[in-house]
């Protein structure tokens, strides 16, 4: 069958624009496979931080723009994320059982839940699944990196004009605000963070104020009682109800009242394939929310970009070239790393005093700040750890450079990550060195429950590389080898930037969508 043949069958014309009926499949509830065959102008990969961005902006250039996202449209499903005392089927991604980093002790029914997890043998990655990506399920910490360390990564980089121009387009959008110290300070579900703050000062570290994507405004008042409770609630890793502004409410709801952005969720694509015009045809299969596929589809379009978060792109590139023999270049899965992210914390953290309280907010606001130590330097977040009673222990995720990268690579149908113990060695030092001298300082001791030996080396929420920019791409993320596919997200950073990646993501999309547009890649 031709082409035209199928879009006639399965696409309506919208003002020249082919958008398929959203609820189509939902409403036939068909008794075998659904096939399609559908053709876009511009196809986006993911819809996490860097899709979200090139979303916007080309919808704002009135480009037609198609979003593939295999998670669910949760705005949409009215489906309520769960908190973490209490998780229900929305918590994990297709699982018989929770996946947070501890207090796996909930069974589940398998459904197209928020929160997935990536299993490797050295280390565990964390991934938000559903319309709005990685913002659905992390902190929200909304942290520039600072300056002499982004031109250190990035040293073909105008870091005047971002530190200018795109971190603060990036925050204006993003909606970053920071906690009133008034309000830090008299709130008992931040006694952890003044508990942490505290301690480390004593110890002789310095600590910041971290700001953050959450509405604090609407926190205040749900400490009132006068709305609905999210962030004291325990809600964030599984995703929050209320208070947080992730992309579905910022950059993706923008970029759908612009009327030029159609998205199919639980819409997984499985491989691309390069035609002979240089044009790409994507395999996809949707989905049901207990995972069976309930219709194949392929996608062709002229110009493609891959938002799909760092493993996620990784995943398709490699899985491509290995299957199809899609064109790759030889960088494409090199200089890959964890952003530095490791794990620890304190037990027996002022017990007697009423240690880092029963009730503790999900949200962020502190952090260690010991960056410019030449021997240890890291950022250490002062993280809650909300389990409904105070458990007198402090929760730290540290971040550090990554001296030794990793690599990415596909190998007998799955992806493989050449990391291991040797690639987190200093990052072990610098948080052997913090703790003991914090328990030095204020007393307490290695958090042997919640880690092994005291250290959580294992996991990872910032996987970062394998499609490095200027290495994998050019200068504004076209992918090397390719006239018209386009990597836009955490991949474009070479492992590390030193803080929580994603408000420099979306600066960096930024930058790359801004001239991509306008050398006119997407006529």
């Amino acid at each position: 069958m031709k082409r035209k043949e199928f879009l006639k069958s399965g696409i309506f014309a919208i003002g020249g624009f082919y958008f398929l009926q959203s609820n189509f499949f939902k409403a036939a509830q068909p008794k075998s496979l659904i096939k399609k065959e559908i053709e876009a102008p511009i196809i986006i990969i993911g819809s996490g931080y860097g899709g979200a961005v090139s979303a916007l902006r080309l919808c704002e250039a009135g480009k037609k723009v198609i979003m593939l996202e295999m998670g669910m449209n949760w705005g949409k499903s009215g489906i309520s994320y769960s908190n973490m005392l209490k998780p229900d089927k929305s918590a994990a991604w297709l699982k018989t059982k929770t996946i947070a980093p501890f207090f796996n002790i909930f069974g589940l029914k398998p459904f197209t839940g928020v929160l997935d997890r990536l299993d490797f043998e050295h280390i565990n990655i964390w991934l938000g699944r559903g319309v709005g990506g990685g913002s659905l399920v992390n902190g929200g910490m909304a942290v520039t990196p600072k300056q002499k360390y982004f031109e250190e990564i990035f040293p073909n980089l105008d870091a005047e004009k971002f530190y200018n121009i795109y971190f603060p387009r990036a925050k204006q959008e993003l909606k970053v605000n920071v906690i009133r110290e008034d309000f830090l300070n008299d709130c008992p579900y931040y006694k952890f963070t003044r508990v942490g703050e505290a301690e480390a000062h004593k110890a002789g570290f310095k600590t910041m104020r971290v700001p953050n994507v959450y509405d604090f405004t609407y926190m205040e008042k749900e400490y009132k009682n006068e709305v609905p409770r999210s962030a004291f609630k325990t809600e964030v890793i599984y995703g929050n109800n209320h208070g947080k502004n992730s992309l579905d409410k910022t950059y993706l709801q923008k970029a759908l009242d612009t009327g030029n952005l159609e998205i199919f969720d639980l819409h997984c694509v499985d491989d691309i394939k390069m035609n002979n015009d240089k044009s790409y045809t994507l395999n996809v299969n949707q989905i049901d929310t207990s995972g069976k596929t309930v219709a194949e589809k392929i996608f062709h379009c002229k110009q493609l970009i891959l938002a799909a978060g760092t493993m996620g792109t990784l995943q398709l590139l490699l899985k491509s070239n290995a299957e199809n023999n899609f064109p790759l270049h030889e960088n494409v899965g090199k200089n890959w790393g964890n952003n530095g992210n490791f794990m620890t914390g304190r037990n027996w953290v002022k017990p007697l005093s009423g240690g880092t309280g029963a009730q503790q907010s999900t949200i962020p606001v502190g952090g260690v700040d010991n960056w410019d130590d030449p021997k240890h330097p890291f950022f250490a977040e002062i993280a809650p750890l909300p389990m409904g009673m105070d458990v007198a222990t402090a929760l730290y995720l540290q971040i550090n450079k990554v001296d030794k990268k990793g690599s990415v690579y596909y190998k007998n149908g799955k992806l493989i990550l050449d990391w291991n113990e040797s690639h987190t060695q200093k990052m072990k030092e610098n948080a052997d060195y913090f703790i003991k001298k914090m328990n030095k300082a204020n007393g307490g001791t290695r958090a042997h429950l919640l880690f092994k030996n005291g250290f959580g080396a294992n996991i990872c929420y910032h996987p970062l590389g394998g499609c490095v920019l200027g290495e994998a791409t050019n200068e504004f993320g076209k992918l090397k080898n390719h006239d018209h596919l386009f990597v836009l997200d955490g991949s474009l950073i070479p492992g590390t930037i030193g803080v929580n990646p994603f408000v420099t993501i979306v600066a960096l999309t930024e930058y790359c969508i801004e001239n991509l547009i306008n050398l006119n890649e997407f006529s």
